[in-house]
């Protein structure tokens, strides 16, 4: 039986599981057990903050936004290249999955 795990990706000084960005960037996550024949797969997402909960409510937004590519490394590194194509930083929320077998 396979084993997935989940992993939020966090940027500094952001609330847990939340990143901003726009244009092309690249995410370089360390994770453990990782290596060149890991299966890693991405999510990204727009997220708001209604009145009074955290920010972490998912919506399609007008921005188009994809992860490109995802390069997991023998140093335990995830390279995770993403995409968002609107003019500011927007609030998102990129997600890994690794599935173990």
């Amino acid at each position: 039986m396979a084993t997935v795990t989940r992993f939020l990706i966090t940027e500094d000084g952001q609330p847990n599981g939340v990143t901003r960005g726009s244009g092309g960037f690249t995410y370089h996550v360390r994770l453990p057990g990782i290596d060149r024949h890991s299966c890693i797969w991405g999510t990204i997402t727009e997220i708001t903050q209604p009145p009074g909960e955290p920010l972490d409510f998912p919506f399609v937004g007008s921005a188009s936004m994809a992860i490109m590519n995802v390069a997991p490394k023998d140093d335990g590194v995830v390279d995770v290249w993403c995409q968002v194509n609107w003019d500011s930083d927007l609030n998102l929320r990129v997600e890994l999955v690794r599935v173990d077998d």
